[in-house]
């Protein structure tokens, strides 16, 4: 991404960022970027040395830029593109509509892309170290001042952790990699607000309130299913309250020490209690589509986690809250609680065959049977074929519940006989 020139100026007492550092300021007009004043410089400079002492990480250097949100939209599709095949996009796309997380209509690419281009207000890249306010603006208010308490927040986070050499980049992880983003904006949420705290009063807040609900695009919102719309809210709301939790325990040491060992699942931020000793059960699938013989191939693995099961065991039902930017809990939260482990594969096969193979295990027994319960009610109205038993496909689980999912009863018979499953 392009990026315009203008690196954060070293202040005074950066040595110690517990100490109070003068406002950032620009010193030659040539640095300001397009899309700023001066006065929007200097304020953005002072806000940035005011997040310097409550995050207590050492300063990290960045440039700024204001652009427009057409802009905004061409980059974000096309880092969107870059990041996620085409390949790739369509074979989850096939996946939820064969679990019923979206419905048969749905364009997960389309949905996605209209999430990112009317939600993103302001995004950090650790890639160019760019801070990007989607524009234009007259001045750098309450609203916009908190934005920077974020993104400077994020630019202190990967000048000490490195967040694009660190990232996980294989797909198939996606609990892990919701687990982390939680961990990070969760983390940039808490420096908002500690700011916001300190340095606006009452009525500036409920001004900003005011704003940002409308800021959001309620028609589109309510189109998106609870999956997208979940996996969207988890990583700021949820991480907040993980992040909070953490620093119960030691405040920002506590979760510096988190960053230097990041959670792993979905469980351990639904459940603090959990972070850093319950690990996921490692479930490894033999090679189905091997098994299955020549014309199946697998297109999509992945681990869906405790928040994605616990949408899924929702079976589309919406939670209700007077306060629609924030999340209620969705229904249905016990059955996926007890979760230990899980991996999927989706296959297709010749003649337009398809399957899902899903292998679960769970902390008990009760565990097990409530999850299995859920699952057939989830697929009542799944077309296909689909069962769900208390085998053990991977081999050692403690308390298995497999879930199968087919084009039709003749695919399913074909899957469960491959599996060795005849008698099940």
């Amino acid at each position: 991404m392009a990026t315009a020139a203008w690196p954060a100026v070293p202040v005074a007492g950066q040595d110690d960022p517990a100490a109070s550092p003068a406002p950032i300021a620009i010193l030659e007009p040539g640095q300001i970027p397009d899309g700023f004043s001066p006065e929007m410089a200097a304020r953005i400079g002072e806000v940035v040395g005011q997040v310097l002492p409550i995050r207590g990480l050492p300063p990290a250097e960045i440039a700024y830029r204001v652009v427009d949100p057409d802009t905004v939209r061409a980059e974000l599709e096309a880092l969107f593109r870059e990041e996620y095949p085409d390949a790739h996009v369509a074979a989850e796309e096939e996946l939820l509509k064969r679990l019923g997380f979206i419905a048969e209509d749905a364009d997960l690419e389309e949905l996605i892309l209209s999430l990112y281009e009317n939600q993103v207000l302001a995004f950090y890249d650790p890639r160019t170290k760019t801070f990007t306010i989607v524009g234009p603006l007259e001045d750098i208010g309450g609203f916009e001042a908190l934005i920077v308490a974020h993104e400077y927040g994020h630019a202190l986070q990967d000048a000490r952790w490195d967040l694009e050499g660190s990232r996980i980049t294989d797909l198939s992880r996606s609990d892990e990699i919701l687990a982390q983003q939680a961990l990070l904006e969760g983390d940039a949420t808490a420096v908002m607000y500690d700011w916001a705290a300190r340095e606006l009063n009452l009525l500036q807040l409920v001004r900003i309130s005011s704003r940002a609900f409308g800021q959001l695009d309620e028609r589109l919102m309510r189109r998106i299913p609870p999956l997208l719309r979940r996996q969207l809210e988890f990583p700021y709301i949820d991480g907040y309250a993980f992040v909070n939790a953490v620093r119960g325990r030691g405040d920002w040491a506590a979760v510096d020490a988190v960053w230097d060992a990041r959670p792993v699942s979905t469980e351990q931020i639904l459940h603090p209690e959990l972070y850093p000793d319950e690990l996921p059960v490692e479930v490894e699938l033999p090679d189905v589509a091997g098994l299955l013989g020549d014309g199946w191939a697998g297109s999509y693995e992945q681990t869906l986690g405790e928040l994605q099961i616990w949408v899924w065991a929702a079976d589309g039902r919406r939670p209700r809250s007077i306060f629609p930017i924030l999340p209620a809990q969705l229904p249905r939260a016990e059955v996926a609680a007890g979760w230990g482990g899980d991996r999927l594969v989706s296959l297709d096969g010749p003649d337009g065959a398809w399957a899902v193979v899903w292998q679960t295990d769970w902390d008990s027994a009760e565990d097990a049977t409530e999850f299995r319960q859920a699952a057939r009610a989830a697929m009542r109205d799944l077309p296909g074929a689909h069962e769900v038993s208390g085998a053990d496909v991977a081999g050692g689980l403690s308390s298995p519940v497999l879930v199968l999912v087919a084009d039709g009863e003749e695919t399913l018979a074909v899957v469960k006989t491959a599996l060795g499953l005849d008698d099940t």
